[in-house]
């Protein structure tokens, strides 16, 4: 679990939350589920127009991000099902909400990787 700070995408405030997270020796994935919900979550699109988080852990500065792709969403894919138990479960919901097979990996892992 880390806390985040981004800018918001629209109000241009500071927003902070916990976020549930991968550790990758010096990159962070996160997982933007949404808890299976159509929406990815608000801190997703703070992070993918801005391309920064401002604070990570009480640590000021900037931290660049990213979304991942391919095999490099496929490898954080693998360690947030093997890690977190509740990541099938969210993906489950998505598909009985008729959210289509890929939602899995093109919807609920999306990652925004911390360098």
């Amino acid at each position: 679990m880390i806390e985040i700070t981004t800018i918001g995408a629209k109000s241009g405030g500071p927003r902070t939350m916990p976020l549930v997270s991968l550790i990758d020796g010096e990159k962070i994935a996160l997982i933007g589920s949404n808890f299976g919900q159509k929406n990815s979550p608000g801190w997703y699109y703070n992070l993918k127009r801005t391309r920064n988080a401002v604070n990570l852990n009480g640590r000021a500065g900037e931290y660049s991000c990213r979304e991942t792709q391919g095999e490099e969403r496929e490898k954080y894919w693998q360690m947030a099902v093997s890690v977190y138990k509740w990541v099938r479960a969210i993906q489950d919901r998505a598909a009985h909400h008729g959210f289509g097979d890929d939602f899995g990996t093109n919807k609920i892992i999306v990652k925004m990787r911390i360098s």
